[in-house]
């Protein structure tokens, strides 16, 4: 992956600020007890795989940056061992009403939730050793919305199987879907298989996600009712052959019983800012 280059002593003020205080609230009213309650009963009572942990949050452009800087900025954030696995920034395309009043949403993963609560707390004690301001901060660039952060599982659909993201940016889609009445998440994941198989025969091996929220609220929607489902070609080129896939006919549902209602999918650009290891 291209990066900026790094500018010093930014890890204190960077966007994370807002991942910390979030999590410094979470951290400070849920015991680990009950964290592990919430994991055991998420992922396995399920039937499903664990999955990863992932944070979102949406933000808004400050006036007169663009998102080439912003996540140029965000790329150059000197990160340490503290810091989650991945981050991406997803920029609005076709989102309805998100873009009213936001521009791209952050998503941050980790691995599990002992090893958030581990890397949050020990990235909050550390930013208290030193308080060095960089020359250009995360507020001179764009605002985020703590009343938007959530935290969902994300489980891959298709694990080693497929043609996975792994560059610079791509086009991604992303389905809001609600469960029929005594339908589970593990039907949602089952369908979702099933999807994933139809596209894969029709030449099509993107990744596919689905996410179910751990926490945060869920607007009109009863808890354990929503579900995500995300499809992530690897490049964008990818994202027009498998668009392409269904227009020319193919029918992904073929041979499937739907378990959910979905809305129309939304469509991002979604930047990588950090990976682990790069």
């Amino acid at each position: 992956m291209v990066e900026a280059n790094a500018m010093p002593n930014v890890k204190n003020t960077c966007f994370m600020e807002d991942r910390r205080k979030t999590m410094m609230k979470w951290i400070a009213t849920t015991g680990l007890a009950g964290v592990a309650l919430l994991f055991s009963f998420s992922a396995h009572g399920q039937g499903m795989p664990p999955g990863v942990l992932v944070q979102t949050i949406n933000c808004s452009l400050n006036e007169g940056t663009s998102m080439a800087e912003a996540v140029q900025w965000a790329r150059s954030v000197p990160r340490d061992e503290t810091a989650p696995n991945l981050i991406f920034f997803r920029q609005a395309v076709y989102t309805g009403n998100f873009r009213t009043e936001n521009d791209f949403r952050i998503a941050s993963y980790y691995p599990s939730y002992a090893e958030m609560v581990s890397r949050v707390t020990a990235s909050i004690a550390r930013s208290s050793e030193n308080r060095v301001r960089p020359g250009t901060r995360q507020s001179d660039l764009f605002t985020c919305d703590p009343s938007t952060s959530r935290l969902a599982l994300n489980r891959t659909v298709n694990p080693g199987s497929n043609d996975g993201f792994s560059g610079d940016g791509t086009l991604m889609t992303t389905r809001f879907c609600r469960l029929n009445e005594g339908a589970t998440p593990a039907d949602a994941y089952a369908f979702a298989q099933g999807v994933a198989s139809n596209y894969r025969a029709g030449g099509d091996n993107s990744l596919m996600q689905v996410y179910t929220r751990a926490l945060g609220p869920v607007g009109n929607t009863v808890a354990g009712r929503g579900v995500v489902i995300a499809s992530v070609p690897a490049t964008p080129a990818a994202f027009a052959a498998r668009m392409d896939l269904a227009r020319e006919g193919l029918n992904a549902l073929e041979g499937l019983t739907l378990p959910m209602a979905c809305d129309y999918p939304a469509m991002w650009f979604t930047h990588s800012v950090h990976r682990a290891g790069n």
